[in-house]
């Protein structure tokens, strides 16, 4: 017991430390509204009432039947729905409690709507998480607020479950859904068939050794495998049970071995050693196609998607991978050689186009300021000239389709109010030339051309599920080809009367094709893992991606009728969802619109204290002492506050703690308050210089510190670099109340005082004084590789300068630059770091004399030292420090529950400084002027790190290095983390 209340305070002290979580700013432009139901508050921009008002009622009709087989009604959800940015994704956060859509569909949706989507997914995780708050989770959410729930999630619960049981949701209440789809499987599906089933750590952590599918990939057959065999209450127990008991070491655990007799690792052996039989057994049934492979043959994972033609025998592709920059690429279909074309930036997983010119795609693009108003651009290369182009500026454009013979460009648009169109842009210069409407808005999906430019295909997704179409973009007409359904499909291309696309086959998703004069459809391929985007050529051929384990590659199809597959069978994936879908009620009856009131929702409700903590908990120094904290942040992430009283004795000069942040206007304010007392007490006989005084004081002195700053943090990211620019002033006011008390003068006569009846008055002076401070920051990073170590090439900059501007206290100056510069290391995946740093600082006023030398105010370095240097006295000083910075090895070991380890990393460094400083002699106040040299090397060896099976990683490190200075060794330990928050998509 005594074990498990060191637990528990650790996980409160890292869940008060814990940052909490705003996705960022909406444009101050906005206004909004809301509309409150018994399930939920929706806050939205005014724009979008009507879809506002179709979510509101499909999430009450929803909300008993998503919470249904977890027995749990939770209290009414805030919902934040983000409409000016084409960010897609949604997620939950439980401190504040809240959850948020980002309502743009994207290109690679199953044939649920985008919204309805969301409101099942993210309702069900609202679901699992208020659960949690009860027995001992809900005693100390009494002491912390929301935050003991969201802690408890954090350390207790696995993403593989929360995000399994989710898809469950998903896909057992709509007619989609990922658990139905065989690109959401394959990915595990063919590492189980392939290469076999990786350690329980592994599977969820992942690796930089292998590509491991993501913990979506392994929670949903692992939860729905789990519930198909122990029933729909296994995971309504052990949620409760966590709750209830999460005063132990592994709660979540302890319940799973209660109703299966199993811990999480011996059901993750059980469940997915039958899913790789199962899988085995539907591949053994089944005769494949015969194909002509080109890409070459790679044993790292690398994916060839989206190829299109460019001639007869070339082929552009984009091409991605653990140990690659995303990037389009050349492909000789003879030869299977690759040449890079261009290198990409963010983007979503959507089509590439391409014709003998151009290639052409989407990307996006952040608002300098708003981290919640984004775009899609098209941008274009020139096959010839090599020239790379944005064509457009603060668009909605997805999926762009080149015109095989004119410039023109199909693209997917998207409103902020939710409605769709097919667009055409002018190829050169993105000028918009036609918006054509979709019947009944329903949302498009990757457009194409057919070869002679005639009539644009693409599928259209409807309540009823995903068609193939055809638009004639001159007379603006609609041609429907295929009846709605949920086959998932998708990426349509056609030549002359036949359309080939994507759909599902009978154990993988498979390339079809359909004539549209007779409607006879083929299936072409039969494939163990899935055939995806087919294109054709002017000579008809057929190329396309072909998955295993080892990722994408490209392959002509061939055409061999007598490889044909014709076993018809149900999938595994299709049978186990039938057998779930049995344990939940599907019949929803929809809420009408007219139930629900629009009202307005002010940008002013600033205040949400969401979380409480009884310790106090200093966020800017991460540091935690005896107290309490109060933490508070609004819906709209624009107005975060946290307060604190600090009860440590040693800190009551910084007894209260206030700190505001603004964000809903361009620049950020920000506002903090420390302020306290001290004691200074003295009683008794005290020697000054050559005098004896007799002290009898009590005084308090008061502090205080106020500072108010201005932040403009901007987002300049463009292409495959990130670009970050943030200028920042800050005005400071500190005080500190003077004290003054008498001293009597004894002498020393025969071994005894003598009062001299001489009593003066000692005045220890306070300050009031004001300072600023100006920074500047910029980053330019070249986007890179998930393996590499670091940036393998950018630069970062930043300079701050502070100063005494008035007051009774001169401080004097200080300014600093600071540099980095990122290099490729010799070999792949390795980086070098070269950092050139200069400061120099004024003194102040004296602040009095020490034994030898005049003492002066000045402010603290703002750089740091070379490594191994805790402080190096200075008023210039310059610092070189070099990093080499290499992967050593991927074990992917596992040290029980306690830590698996991904990646060791090796840093060899050097650094060194050159110091000028001066010394004022207290006596003669003579100035001596000294120059010293400062230098350290060795070595660091870091661990990429998760502990107790936590999914966010830690790098702890161990650094051994030899100062030049004393020619001693030096020994330091380094704990890093690379996240401040928590948040289930």
């Amino acid at each position: 017991m005594r074990y498990t209340a060191i637990f528990v305070l650790l996980v409160l002290s890292f869940s008060v430390l814990s940052q909490y979580y705003s996705s960022g700013s909406d444009p101050a432009r906005l206004r909004w509204n809301q509309i409150k139901t018994p399930a939920i508050r929706i806050v939205f921009e005014e724009s979008l009432e009507k879809e506002a008002l179709r979510l509101a009622a499909f999430i009450d009709s929803m909300a008993p039947h998503i919470s249904g087989t977890l027995k749990h009604q939770p209290r009414r959800v805030d919902v934040l729905i983000h409409n000016h940015t084409v960010y897609s994704n949604g997620f939950v956060s439980w401190a504040p409690r809240r959850t948020e859509f980002f309502s743009t569909p994207h290109q690679n949706i199953g044939s649920t709507d985008w919204l309805e989507h969301l409101a099942i997914h993210e309702y069900r995780h609202v679901v699992q998480i208020d659960k949690l708050n009860q027995g001992f989770t809900r005693i100390l959410s009494y002491f912390t607020g929301q935050q003991a729930v969201g802690g408890v999630l954090g350390m207790y619960l696995p993403m593989w479950f929360l995000e399994g049981d989710a898809i469950i949701a998903e896909t057992a209440l709509t007619n989609s859904g990922r658990g139905r789809s065989f690109e959401f499987n394959r990915e595990l599906k063919a590492q189980l068939v392939e290469k076999g089933k990786f350690s329980y750590d592994k599977a969820y952590m992942g690796s930089f050794r292998d590509h491991v599918p993501d913990y979506y990939k392994m929670g949903y057959p692992l939860t729905a495998m789990a519930r198909q065999t122990y029933g729909a209450e296994l995971w309504e127990k052990t949620i409760r049970n966590s709750g209830r008991n999460s005063w132990m070491l592994t709660p979540f655990n302890r319940a799973i071995r209660q109703h299966t007799g199993l811990n999480q690792k011996r059901l993750y052996n059980n469940m997915f050693e039958q899913l790789t039989r199962e899988w085995e057994n539907e591949i053994a049934a089944q005769n494949f196609t015969r194909y002509d492979s080109v890409s070459a043959l790679h044993t790292d994972y690398l994916r060839y998607t989206h190829p299109q033609f460019i001639s007869d025998s070339m082929v552009v592709a984009e091409l991605r991978g653990p140990a690659l920059r995303s990037q389009i690429v050349s492909v000789n279909l003879h030869t299977g050689q690759t040449e890079t074309l261009v290198y990409t930036g963010i983007r979503e997983a959507e089509p590439i186009s391409a014709n003998s010119n151009l290639v052409a795609w989407s990307e996006l693009v952040y608002h300098p300021r708003w981290e919640n108003e984004s775009w899609s651009v098209i941008r274009t290369h020139h096959l010839e000239t090599g020239k790379t182009s944005t064509i457009t500026q603060k668009t909605n454009f997805f999926a762009p389709a080149l015109h095989p013979l004119e410039d023109r460009i199909a693209v997917v648009e998207s409103t902020p109010d939710y409605r769709f169109f097919i667009t055409l842009i002018d190829g050169k210069t993105g000028e918009k030339l036609k918006e054509i409407s979709t019947p009944e808005n329903y949302f498009p999906l990757t457009p194409s051309w057919n070869l002679n430019g005639e009539n644009i295909v693409c599928v259209l997704l409807s309540p009823g599920g995903k068609a193939i179409y055809t638009l004639n973009p001159e007379s603006e007409t609609w041609r429907q080809i295929t009846s709605p359904g949920f086959d998932e499909i998708r990426h349509p291309a056609q030549s002359g009367d036949t359309i080939w696309y994507n759909a599902k086959g009978a154990i993988s998703d498979e390339i079809f094709s359909i004539n549209i004069q007779t409607g006879q459809k083929k299936q072409l391929t039969s494939s163990r893992f899935g055939a995806m985007f087919p294109a054709v050529s002017k000579s008809n051929q057929i190329v396309y991606s072909q998955y295993n384990s080892r990722g994408f590659s490209l392959a002509l199809y061939n055409d061999n009728p007598s490889k044909k597959a014709t076993t018809e069978t149900n999938s595994f994936i299709d049978n186990l969802i039938d057998s779930i879908i049995v344990q939940k009620d599907t019949t929803p009856t929809p809420v009408p619109n007219t139930e629900y009131e629009v009202e307005k929702y002010s940008k002013w409700n600033l205040f949400n204290v969401h979380s409480w903590a009884p310790v106090y908990a200093d966020f800017d120094r991460s540091e935690v002492h005896t107290g309490v904290s109060v933490m508070s942040q609004n819906l709209l992430g624009t107005a975060i506050f946290s307060a604190g009283y600090n009860a440590d004795p040693s800190q009551s000069h910084e007894k209260y703690h206030l700190q505001m942040i603004y964000r809903a206007w361009f620049p950020v304010l920000k506002l903090g308050i420390r302020a306290g007392e001290s004691q200074f007490e003295r009683s008794g006989f005290y020697q000054l210089d050559d005098e004896i005084y007799f002290i009898d004081t009590d005084q308090q002195i008061n502090h205080t510190r106020i500072e108010l700053g201005m932040q403009v943090p901007l987002n300049l990211s463009r292409g495959n670099y990130s670009r970050f620019l943030s200028p920042e002033v800050t005005l400071s006011w500190q005080k500190q109340t003077g004290i003054s008390f008498p001293m009597t003068q004894y002498i020393l006569q025969a071994n005894q005082l003598i009062p001299t009846g001489v009593t003066k008055q000692e005045t220890r002076r306070g300050y009031d004084f004001y300072s600023m401070e100006y920074s500047l920051y910029f980053q330019n990073i070249r986007r890179g590789a998930s393996r590499d170590v670091a940036p393998r090439m950018g630069q970062v900059i930043q300079g701050v300068y502070r100063h005494s501007i008035h007051g009774d206290l001169d401080r004097g100056n200080i300014f600093g630059l600071f540099s980095r510069l990122y290099f490729p290391g010799i070999m792949q995946h390795h980086a070098i770091a070269i950092d050139n740093n200069y400061q120099i600082k004024n003194n102040g006023e004296e602040s009095g004399n020490g034994d030898d030398f005049v003492r002066y105010f000045r402010y603290n370095d703002v750089l740091g030292y070379p490594r191994g240097y805790s402080s190096i006295y200075n008023d210039e000083m310059y610092v070189m420090r070099n990093t080499y910075m290499l992967p050593l090895w991927n074990p992917d070991v596992s040290m029980g529950a306690f830590a698996y380890i991904k990646r060791l990393r090796l840093n060899l460094f050097y650094d060194a400084a050159i110091v000028n400083y001066s010394l004022t002699d207290a006596q003669t106040g003579e100035i001596t002027k000294n120059q010293r040299n400062f230098s350290s090397y060795g070595t660091e060896l870091h661990a990429d790190t998760h502990f107790f099976r936590f999914v966010l990683p830690f790098s702890l490190g161990y650094r051994f290095g030899i100062r030049s200075f004393d020619n001693e060794p030096f020994h330091e330990f380094i704990l890093r983390t690379g996240f401040n928050s928590f948040l289930v998509n």
